[in-house]
């Protein structure tokens, strides 16, 4: 199984709430930089699974996951709503999880496909433990999105879901349907 962070479910909490938009070592941070950036160079001779997603958004979604043999470099997931469509992006190195890219993009309009304001967040994990995080929002004097904001433990839950979900054969395998709230 992925070790998504070695500190333990009650840890991730109390991490987001300590880590900053400045706070990692440069020196790790351009690391894990590099390994995205190494993962999307090779992403086109990754194995690739493809699954709708039921339940995560109100329009529906579909994972991606990019195995480099057996193991999980990257899954990518495309998520719709009536307001917003948004992304969220999930990397691995050695099956830990480095670097997590959440965009969410705020229509103008309900249903209209424009987007009017976006929101990103970008998680930079180091050893399983959360270094950094980034929030950035554009245009910076939108309404408030954040509504948007992920909550760290929830996006580590939903991470071993989409790794099952990628993982998983057969049509519409149960692990990429989002769990009963």
């Amino acid at each position: 199984m992925l070790a998504l962070c070695a500190s333990g479910a009650a840890s991730p909490g109390s991490a987001q709430q300590r880590v900053t938009a400045t706070s990692g070592a440069p020196a790790a941070i351009a690391r894990i930089r590099a390994r995205v950036a190494e993962i999307e160079r090779e992403a086109p001779g990754y194995r690739r699974t493809t699954h709708d997603l039921y339940g995560f958004s109100l329009e529906g979604g579909e994972l991606a996951g990019l195995f480099r043999g057996r193991e999980l470099r990257k899954l990518a997931a495309r998520l719709l709503g009536e307001t917003w469509r948004g992304t969220e992006e999930y990397y691995y190195s050695g099956g830990r999880l480095i670097f997590i890219h959440v965009v969410h993009e705020r229509y103008g309009e309900p249903m209209s496909g424009h987007a009017a304001s976006t929101i990103e967040h970008r998680f930079y994990f180091d050893g399983g433990r959360l270094i950094r995080r980034v929030r950035t929002q554009r245009p910076a004097a939108a309404r408030d999105l954040t509504q948007f904001d992920p909550e760290l433990p929830k996006l580590l839950r939903t991470a071993r879901l989409f790794a099952a979900c990628a993982a998983a054969d057969g049509r519409d395998p149960p692990a990429c349907t989002a769990p009963e709230r």
